[in-house]
């Protein structure tokens, strides 16, 4: 009985994490840059609302195809220094979005903060 117990409260907190949703305004830190996450049937993506930044273009897509993939989420993330998409996995703890950006074989997680 216990056991079953146990799995029941393990299953039931998984599927909470995994339905936690990363819509809403993020701010990434640099320049004061501020990303909207929404979600269209499931896949989310964002886009520039505002920036410090003069270059910074608003509007434009930084974030796209993303999707919930066992409690985290992975898609593809803007670089546009080098104008390149990047692999990326999203994993969000409490007012914070942990984005670990993937290029080869080197990789850099970066946070960003809820709005």
């Amino acid at each position: 009985m216990k056991i079953l117990l146990t799995c029941c409260l393990l299953f039931s907190t998984l599927a909470l994490n995994a339905q936690q949703s990363i819509a809403g305004i993020w701010n990434m830190g640099k320049d004061n840059t501020k990303i909207e996450i929404t979600s269209e049937n499931g896949v989310y993506g964002g886009t520039i609302v505002s920036s410090d930044n003069a270059k910074a273009k608003i509007g434009n897509q930084i974030l796209k195809e993303v999707k919930a993939v066992g409690g985290e989420w992975k898609g593809k993330l803007y670089s546009p220094k080098k104008s390149k998409w990047y692999n990326a996995v999203l994993k969000k703890k409490g007012d914070q979005l942990q984005v670990t950006v993937k290029a080869g074989m080197m990789s850099r997680t970066i946070e960003w903060k809820q709005e």
